[in-house]
């Protein structure tokens, strides 16, 4: 099947053959689409009705307040799904963008076929099934994350807390983030200039280490 060496890589289609992801490709209705830097792949008030599967490249979520401030919600890898978290939740239109920041190829499905199993009642409708509900929790499980982020008092907390999740999901005390300077700030709903200060502070205090995208953390806080 056309671009398998990447689905069956995916949460998702784990377990699946290409025998099978041949038969899921007509019940789920699959397209594919490649997506240029840059391009919008979703809009707000588009209408939901396919959930996307990114297979190469990467995208980031954007959400618009109402004073038309541009939020980074997270970013996107080959593997993660956009649209999940909303497909029990009777949404007609998308809420957020999702941008490609590479050359991106995507696998749209079907959001009705993809939760109703088909009438054949197959093992792998079944496993496409169970394994979309793990990564519904997980989504769920970093929405929950992301909000006690937010949730916290200054800037210097959000960045501590960041950073301390950031070493727990690498397991070491030298890891990579995905986001620059802006987009940090962003994604921790921060002025700019602050986040730059604290970030210094925290070196000059011999709290952590950092080049660009790269952190090392000296010493835990309290």
């Amino acid at each position: 099947m056309e671009n398998f060496n990447e689905i069956k890589k995916t949460k998702i289609f784990a377990e699946i053959c290409e025998n099978d992801m041949q038969a899921l490709a007509y019940c789920l209705k699959i397209k594919f689409r490649n997506y240029n830097k840059n391009e919008v792949i979703v809009s707000p008030e588009q209408p939901f009705e396919e959930v996307v599967l990114l297979l190469k490249g990467g995208a980031k979520i954007e959400d618009m307040d109402s004073s038309g401030n541009i939020c980074l919600v997270t970013k996107l890898k080959a593997g993660d799904m956009f649209g999940i978290e909303n497909l029990f939740a009777g949404d007609l239109v998308f809420s957020d963008y999702l941008t490609a920041t590479d050359n991106t190829l995507v696998m749209l499905m079907n959001k009705h076929r993809l939760i109703t199993p088909c009438q054949n009642k197959c093992k792998r409708h079944d496993i496409i099934i169970k394994n979309l509900m793990r990564m519904i929790v997980e989504r769920n499980s970093f929405l929950v994350e992301k909000l006690k982020l937010l949730s916290k008092k200054n800037t210097r907390e959000k960045v501590l807390a960041y950073l301390h999740k950031q070493s727990v999901i690498s397991g070491s005390t030298y890891f990579d983030i995905p986001f620059n300077k802006t987009e940090l700030a962003n994604y921790l709903s921060v002025d700019r200039s602050a986040l730059s200060t604290v970030l210094s502070k925290l070196r000059d205090e011999g709290v952590i280490d950092y080049e660009k995208k790269h952190f090392h953390i000296l010493k835990s806080e309290k």
